[in-house]
């Protein structure tokens, strides 16, 4: 009996691949904010990449939806435009974002999982007082 390849089989083929031979890749992520409209994202934006940069990933783009952190993920246009994008398409392996209440984590965590993806928060859930 023969299996069709998923393709996160094919990317963990391909990393494992890639390290045998010498040549790991880098993890890439996309850096993701939720930010109240009239507020400069830029000093958020540089905290999300020093984060990612701190863990060796590489970030392959940053996304800011103006809105605030309660608008749903399927009402932000740049997350459905771009991050969501560059998830499905395997080109980024996590987000990076400030908080859980940002990603809107309840959405994602199936949808992360299901893209082999993770969320990496500068902000613990712990330190939030979530669960």
């Amino acid at each position: 009996m023969t299996r069709k390849r998923t393709p996160g089989d094919c990317t963990r083929r391909r990393g494992i691949a890639d390290a045998a031979g010498g040549y790991p890749s880098r993890v890439t992520v996309v850096l993701y904010a939720a930010v109240p409209r009239g507020q400069d994202a830029g000093d958020l934006m540089a905290r999300l990449r020093r984060h990612a940069e701190a863990r060796d990933w590489l970030v392959v783009d940053e996304v800011v939806d103006y809105a605030t952190t309660s608008t749903p993920l399927g009402e932000r246009p740049n997350w459905w435009g771009r991050a969501r994008v560059l998830i499905t398409s395997g080109e980024a392996k996590g987000v990076v974002t400030t908080s859980r209440t940002d990603a809107g984590v309840a959405e994602l965590k199936g949808w992360l999982h299901e893209h082999l993806a993770f969320l990496s928060e500068l902000i613990p859930a712990a330190a939030q007082g979530a669960s």
